[in-house]
């Protein structure tokens, strides 16, 4: 994986995993078409290559993502209307990007993680936070509505009537709020926070990545299909999986009683 422009690092670690960094920390790595774009440019070369087998997500400087650059919004909120409308739905499309690798992705989050930055971070399969860490879908603070997929996002991790309130009332929550909510997943001592973050996705990068990338598609589409729908679409991925030699590594491995060694085949 290449290296883009400083606002934004990607590194391929040892273990397959690979990290985005948002490397602007002097605006608490605000997000404006650049930004998107670059992270865009990554996602496309995650999804080419299959040596990596887990995605990090996080920002440099203590904070995750301040959200939308408003030092720069002012120019972009002058474009013409439909021009505005395709912009954002263009930088939008890296939501979906992040939902539709076949990679688990984790968001490790510190400092400030708000608006479209939440979006960012709600994108992502698993969310690691620090105690410190503040939350929030602000996007009313400024007069705007809620955009870059949060309104889908929200609803669906922490509910419909959580969701109202956090959009609504543009609350910010903590840490331990946050995962009291099911917004994040666990909370890390933020010493921690690049290290078990590292580990969790070393775990996932160990797992059989075909069943993986099963299991996050089928979790996605759970909430909008019949149980009866989901119940055929389990069997046809766990019918194909069936076929796989992770399938028949992790069966021989299970009777060695050794650890299986995942191919991806």
């Amino acid at each position: 994986m290449t290296t883009a422009a400083s606002v934004l690092r990607g590194e391929l670690a040892s273990g397959h995993i690979a990290t985005l960094t948002l490397n602007r920390p002097e605006r608490k790595n605000a997000l404006g078409p650049e930004e998107w774009g670059q992270l865009a440019e990554h996602l496309r070369g995650i999804r080419a290559d299959r040596r990596v087998r887990a995605v990090l997500i996080t920002g440099a400087g203590g904070a995750f993502s301040s959200g939308g650059d408003l030092r720069t919004m002012p120019e972009r909120l002058a474009l013409p209307l439909a021009e505005r409308t395709r912009q954002l739905a263009h930088d939008a499309g890296v939501i979906r990007m992040i939902m539709d690798l076949e990679q688990p992705v984790v968001a490790a989050i510190d400092g400030p993680c708000m608006g479209a930055g939440l979006a960012l971070a709600l994108a992502c399969d698993l969310r690691l936070a620090t105690p410190t860490a503040s939350l929030g879908a602000v996007f009313h603070r400024v007069g705007l509505s809620g955009d870059f997929g949060i309104t889908w996002l929200l609803p669906r991790i922490v509910g419909a009537t959580r969701a109202a309130e956090l959009l609504l009332c543009a609350e910010v929550l903590d840490g331990e709020q946050a995962r009291a909510c099911s917004l994040v997943h666990r909370v890390v001592p933020q010493d921690a926070l690049h290290s078990q973050a590292q580990a969790l996705c070393l775990r996932l990068a160990e797992g059989p990545p075909l069943a993986l990338a099963a299991s996050k598609r089928s979790l996605q589409r759970a909430l909008d299909v019949s149980l009866q729908d989901q119940i055929e679409w389990e069997a046809a991925c766990q019918a194909a999986l069936g076929k796989s030699n992770d399938v028949r590594e992790g069966i021989e491995a299970f009777f060695a009683k050794r650890p299986p060694i995942f191919s991806g085949t």
